[in-house]
């Protein structure tokens, strides 16, 4: 049944212990009804431009931390796509650079996803929490053209394991 709603999946991942778990989760549902999936990371390039045209950061300062957001971007990418692999499942990776929840929202778009995952809020007990959401989430939720999914589910790791 799901092979009739669901062929592409889109995960956003960000390095946030949930990000992880949302691309586990996506990796799940890709091997158990093969989908396709991909997995993206926005390096938050406007941010940046904002901090640094208002002189909070300075172009080096801009510079040194886009490097850094980049490789941390290309080190997530490469660990989720590991993951991947350990359950048999090929993803497709791709670093963007932009506003991240309009890049996550554009990029789901493009590549025609039937469902957008994305990691939900959770506390350090492991226990999910809605109190405040952020912007990005938000927007992405009332942004985007397609269902998107806020996985929160702390137990993941057992489950991920177990699959």
């Amino acid at each position: 049944m799901a092979k009739d709603f669901f062929k592409k999946i889109i995960v956003a991942v960000n390095g946030s212990e949930a990000s992880i778990h949302a691309a586990m989760y996506g990796i799940m549902m890709a091997r158990c009804y093969n989908l396709k999936m991909k997995v993206v990371y926005v390096v938050d390039t406007a941010t940046l431009k904002f901090l640094s045209l208002n002189k909070f950061l300075i172009d080096e300062e801009k510079s040194d931390y886009e490097d850094q957001f980049t490789k941390d971007g290309t080190n997530y990418l490469k660990y989720v796509e590991r993951l991947a692999l350990t359950k048999g499942v090929r993803v497709e990776t791709e670093l963007l650079q932009g506003g991240v929840f309009s890049e996550i929202v554009k990029a789901a778009d493009k590549y025609e996803a039937d469902l957008l995952l994305v990691g939900g809020n959770e506390n350090d007990s492991g226990k999910a929490h809605r109190s405040s959401s952020s912007d990005n989430e938000k927007n992405i939720l009332l942004s985007s053209k397609v269902p998107v999914l806020f996985v929160q589910k702390p137990e993941i790791d057992r489950l991920f394991k177990n699959l």
